[in-house]
């Protein structure tokens, strides 16, 4: 189930993605509290204190549950995904919302992190739909929950619906309002959709279509994202096997720069395991374990043990 926590007005809006139930609490009260807890993330981190970690990670769990909220999410059978979202990285609030260690939210069973079944993933996104006034929004808050549908039906493999809803729902309302950032993403989604369709040449010409844009929006961890997915599908293409290898190697080099260079760990693991492969398949063994490192790191942070696990597999694949 995809969980959603975003500013909206003067408070912090958190919703599931599909359902009508929604919790929001005052900037007032949650500004505090998310300082605080990043501070004492910071310090548990450096001083290797699991125990204030665990602390940290159920006090945020008991705080956004007060209505019921986290608990009917965790709840059910679906990997848990949380969207943390904010407009401008500048602002107070958006820094604290952005800078909360969400990825160690605990139950009373322990980090949701570490329940192997459900993978549990974090995406912090910089929205420009986010913290604007409500009246201003509203249509925009639709379509973003579309879009949310749009994700769930692609999860339980309704690729068909998902694609309806992206191309004749969502991407309409973007263009029409001329929310750039907005519109990429969602043709981004719709790319997603064409490659598990196998339709590869038209996600391609999509992912090539709207760089340009994402480029001049200066959204570097959209740019790394896209990059990645670009390489992917050359990938899938065979064009490693066709003499482009090397553009690649190019575009997973250039994200994982930017993913390293902005400090998102969950980013730093998903491309860096696909940069080692290439890099082994060029003959590159020695930047293949370097980047290997540095990707465990990223997993280690995240305590990833999937993440872990490949790095491993990976590590005795390169014989090291």
């Amino acid at each position: 189930m995809h969980a959603i926590i975003e500013p909206l007005g003067t408070d912090l809006l958190c919703r599931l993605a599909g359902a009508p139930a929604e919790q929001r609490i005052p900037q007032s009260e949650a500004l505090p509290r998310l300082r605080d807890w990043a501070e004492r993330y910071e310090m548990a981190v450096v001083a290797d204190n699991d125990v204030e970690l665990l602390r940290i990670g159920r006090e945020l769990y008991d705080w956004l549950d007060g209505l019921g909220w986290v608990a009917g999410w965790v709840r059910s059978d679906d990997a848990h995904r949380l969207d943390i979202r904010a407009d401008d990285p500048t602002e107070a609030f958006a820094v604290a919302l952005l800078s909360a260690p969400w990825e160690f939210l605990a139950d009373p069973q322990g980090f949701l992190a570490a329940d192997r079944a459900r993978p549990f993933v974090i995406h912090r996104q910089r929205s420009a739909a986010a913290a604007t006034a409500p009246d201003a929004t509203q249509e925009t808050h639709r379509a973003l929950s579309r879009r949310d549908a749009a994700e769930m039906a692609m999860a339980d493999g309704r690729l068909d619906e998902a694609l309806t809803i992206l191309i004749d729902e969502v991407l309409p309302h973007f263009e029409q309002s001329g929310d750039a950032r907005e519109k990429a993403i969602t043709q981004g989604r719709i790319a997603d959709v064409l490659v598990a369709q196998g339709r590869l040449d038209e996600a391609m010409n999509l992912q090539t279509e709207r760089l340009p844009t994402v480029t001049a929006l200066g959204d570097q961890e959209g740019i790394a994202h896209l990059l990645f997915s670009m390489a992917n599908i050359r990938l899938a293409r065979g064009e490693h096997e066709r003499g482009g290898l090397q553009k690649i190697y190019e575009e997973l080099a250039e994200a994982f720069r930017i993913s390293c260079q902005s400090g998102e760990p969950d980013a730093i693991g998903g491309i860096g395991l696909l940069l080692v492969q290439v890099l082994a398949m060029g003959g590159l063994r020695d930047e293949a374990f370097e980047t290997l490192d540095i990707t465990e790191d990223a997993f280690t942070n995240l305590r990833d043990l999937d993440g872990l696990a490949q790095v491993r597999a990976l590590r005795d694949a390169l014989g090291g």
